[in-house]
């Protein structure tokens, strides 16, 4: 495990991007949460702006609590994003720095087996990339509720800050379990870019994706079929539909202001999304798992025999 753990910590120290994307995306929606506070920008409708303050004083408690729900799913989803994106070229780097700056000599001296090493990369992106996230998409939250609930205070209405650690709790809740099934979900891809971070020699992103493209096109050139298009568009989207569910209670809020008109509806609670019973009995779910074990197995044994060129 103390293994393991030095591994991991390596990881971070040499993949700075890990953290400082994450960071870097938080300090943007922080500095637009400040901007908006002080009126340097303005909510549009239409073509006319609304009043922040205004638009949270007019809620109900129920509605705010919704209202908060919905702005920091809207940033867990951006957070996914960075999420997804920093993973990629994780796997597609991680393997193959270590052959083109010769590191890979020095770890091969070491009693630290293959397997462990390629574990050490696959568990990075699996947990520690998605748990530096949520933990800065977290703070982030934190920040944004109390620069919005003392905008609101200082209008005279403590309303926004008595709903927001529900808000923040229930978002939380779906953040980490939108990282746990999407890390399931995607194993496949993650060992598909190992085995290409492993062997490619040269230009690692365009070995990770011509192939896939080539083929789709033999495909459809040869058999007049789409089947593997739709299997690699179904791993890339098709988690969502699994994993989560449309809620049936909404709150309908209109709000209304001169020349401008918002109409939302707004869930009750984003928990009510969650539906893993549905993505657990997927037979994509399964067959990912296995298929995610071969090619990391492959990688494992590319990088066994593979010299530091």
């Amino acid at each position: 495990m103390s293994v393991m753990t030095t591994l991991l910590r390596r990881e971070t120290w040499e993949h700075r991007a890990i953290v400082i994307a994450p960071l870097v995306f938080a300090g943007v929606f922080i500095a637009i949460a400040l901007l908006a506070a002080a009126g340097a920008i303005h909510i549009q409708v239409g073509h006319y702006g609304v009043d922040l303050r205004e638009m949270l004083l007019s809620m109900d408690p129920q509605q705010l609590g919704a209202v908060m729900q919905m702005e920091l799913g809207s940033l867990a989803v951006f957070f996914n994003v960075v999420i997804q994106l920093v993973t990629t070229f994780y796997l597609l780097d991680c393997l193959y720095a270590e052959r083109k700056d010769r590191s890979i000599l020095f770890w091969k001296s070491l009693p630290v087996s293959d397997l462990t090493i390629v574990g050490s990369k696959l568990l990075t992106a699996m947990l520690v990339i998605p748990l530096v996230s949520v933990a800065v998409f977290l703070a982030t939250a934190l920040g944004i509720y109390l620069i919005s609930g003392i905008l609101v205070l200082v209008a005279g209405s403590g309303a926004v800050l008595a709903a927001g650690p529900g808000a923040i709790l229930d978002t939380l809740v779906v953040a980490i379990y939108a990282v746990v099934v999407q890390s399931l979900w995607y194993l496949p891809i993650y060992g598909w870019l190992l085995l290409v971070s492993v062997w490619a020699k040269r230009s690692v992103l365009l070995w990770a994706v011509l192939p896939l493209f080539a083929a789709t096109a033999l495909e459809r050139m040869i058999f007049g079929t789409g089947m593997i298009g739709t299997l690699l568009r179904e791993r890339i989207t098709g988690v969502y539909s699994l994993a989560f569910t449309q809620p049936a209670n909404e709150i309908a809020w209109r709000y209304q202001a001169e020349g401008a008109e918002l109409n939302l509806e707004l869930f009750e609670s984003l928990t009510h999304l969650i539906d893993p019973s549905t993505f657990l009995l997927s037979p994509g779910l399964w067959g990912g798992l296995v298929v995610a074990a071969l090619l990391t197995a492959a990688a494992v044994w590319v990088r066994r025999y593979r010299d530091e060129t």
